[in-house]
């Protein structure tokens, strides 16, 4: 029998949370210190690890704000304390002001207001001690598995990537689009190749050309850059790893999404609005990508590693899957699925993919992933333009 349910918070906006964090967020490199030591000196804070907020163009700052924005209103995030320096382009009282237009309650710490670093860190200490303690009166019920959102990610991929891992997580979306769920797929620069494939997957054919459209954007921006991307992609790790051609590649990527149409095409961080299986136009960045991912309201991350990426989020817990049984032993600590067996023959692909959904059940009433248990919370969001 397939669950259909989980424990999990539903938030005064209707939507339903699996995590209780409190995010302290900088609006600049000049504050991190600051939102450093707030999110160190309290039990349920995590660290928003943004350093930019100066130096960038306008139309970064905007995406960089909505991008943010999203963060502080996930539904895994029940309160915000925005750091600010005060001399910043990235204003900290209008990202503050964004994110508490949402349920969770925030509040905006400049530093040059408060009188420095110290000061504004025990300010924003007390404001996320309260913030935690009211959470400690919130209480899981039951919700239903439409309920969620799911991120597909790959990275530090090998030839076992495609044999085993991508087509056991195609076997677990398979499970969730059947209950309902959004699914989405990402990492459009790994993508090419396999276009034929996402065509005749797509639900109409105004899908397919916008999906086609979107990875015809990427190849010519790739190549305006001058740079021969073909001979970036598939990177030295992925050939170390037995991947010969980014085709082979690509063909092995599509396998995430199992066999659900796309029903969606999305723009870096747009949060789906159909059940099913979606395509989001990301980088094939880890860090950026699962960023994005996030940020258009994933509750979970399901990230497939052959060679073994160890890497997390701040907000969202991220399920590492490697198809490689070597890397599930010599990584044991940062990987939760062995889908390496499928290679051994002592499971079949279907059986793990039902092994990944019962997981990934669990981990959205609480159980930590391995990311979570050491820590990690790396960031890193999409940049368009320059530096100045």
């Amino acid at each position: 029998m397939t669950q259909d349910t989980f424990m999990g918070y539903v938030r005064p906006d209707g939507r339903v949370g699996i995590r209780n964090h409190v995010a302290i967020i900088p609006s600049c490199g000049c504050a991190l210190r600051a939102a450093q030591m707030i999110a160190a000196a309290v039990d349920g804070a995590v660290l928003i690890d943004y350093h930019e907020g100066c130096g960038i163009t306008d139309a970064d700052m905007e995406l960089a704000k909505g991008w943010l924005t999203a963060f502080g209103r996930h539904p895994n995030v029940i309160g915000s304390v925005v750091v600010g320096l005060g001399c910043e382009g990235l204003d900290p009282h209008d990202l503050g002001a964004r994110v508490a237009e949402g349920w969770a309650p925030s509040e905006t710490l400049v530093i040059q207001e408060q009188g420095g670093t110290r000061s504004t860190a025990d300010k924003g200490i007390a404001f996320a001690r309260q913030m935690v303690n009211a959470a400690k009166t919130m209480h899981r019920e039951p919700c239903p598995i439409a309920a969620l959102t799911i991120g597909l990610e790959c990275g530090g991929s090998d030839a076992t990537s495609g044999m085993a891992a991508n087509p056991a997580l195609g076997e677990f979306s398979d499970l969730m689009t059947a209950q309902a769920a959004k699914v989405i797929l990402a990492e459009t620069s790994e993508l090419l190749g396999a276009e034929h494939v996402l065509r005749q997957r797509s639900a109409s054919p105004e899908i397919a050309d916008r999906l086609i459209a979107t990875i015809d954007a990427c190849e010519a921006f790739l190549k305006s850059t001058g740079e021969d991307f073909m001979g970036k992609q598939p990177s030295p790790g992925n050939v170390r790893g037995g991947i010969t051609t980014v085709e082979e590649k690509a063909l092995g990527d599509v396998r995430k999404g199992g066999t659900s149409p796309i029903v969606d095409v999305l723009a870096y961080g747009d949060p789906p609005t159909l059940p099913g299986l979606s395509f989001m136009d990301t980088p094939g960045n880890d860090l950026t990508s699962v960023v994005g991912l996030v940020a258009g309201g994933s509750h979970i991350v399901t990230f497939t590693t052959g060679r073994g990426n160890p890497m997390g989020n701040p907000i969202v817990p991220v399920i590492k899957i490697t198809g490689n049984p070597q890397t599930y032993a010599k990584m044991t600590d940062d990987m939760d699925v062995n889908a390496g067996l499928a290679i051994t023959g002592e499971k079949t692909l279907a059986e793990v993919g039902r092994d990944i959904y019962d997981l990934s059940l669990r981990v959205a009433e609480g159980q930590l992933t391995k990311a979570e248990a050491l820590g990690h919370g790396e960031f890193m969001i999409l940049r368009q333009g320059p530096i100045y």
